[in-house]
């Protein structure tokens, strides 16, 4: 799969709204991280979720701490490798891997959680 060309469509609006899964998220957040330094591919990256949520007809489904968290975990991650061997090398990083950051379901659900890149809880 062509995580850049994935990225390239997101970032110009034009990414179809389905087929859009788990993996597609995986492979072009690291498509980005690669393209850019952290916080301009935070930025970027988060923009083209929200309105690919928005154009879907779905702007609810967007959340800033689930797209923070994840591409706070790609980087400490990612090495040289491209974005399909990245998400081939990693089939452990879903939910559970946010869970083991600290993230319980309740902050997940948080409404703040949609606007705003919450930090996990500290026991």
């Amino acid at each position: 799969m062509n995580y850049d060309h994935i990225l390239d469509e997101m970032a110009g609006g034009v990414l179809p709204c389905t087929g859009f899964g788990h993996a597609v998220h995986l492979g072009t957040a690291h498509a980005a991280l690669k393209r850019w330094e952290f916080f301009e591919a935070a930025h970027r990256y988060a923009s083209a979720i929200r309105a690919a949520a928005s154009a879907a007809g779905a702007p609810e489904k967007f959340n800033a701490t689930l797209t923070l968290a994840f591409l706070c975990l790609i980087a400490e991650r990612m090495g040289d490798e491209d974005s399909a061997t990245f998400v081939a090398q990693n089939p452990d990083l879903g939910r559970d891997a946010l869970l083991a950051a600290g993230y319980d379901a309740a902050r997940l659900a948080d409404p703040k959680a949609r606007r705003v890149g919450l930090l996990p809880r500290v026991a």
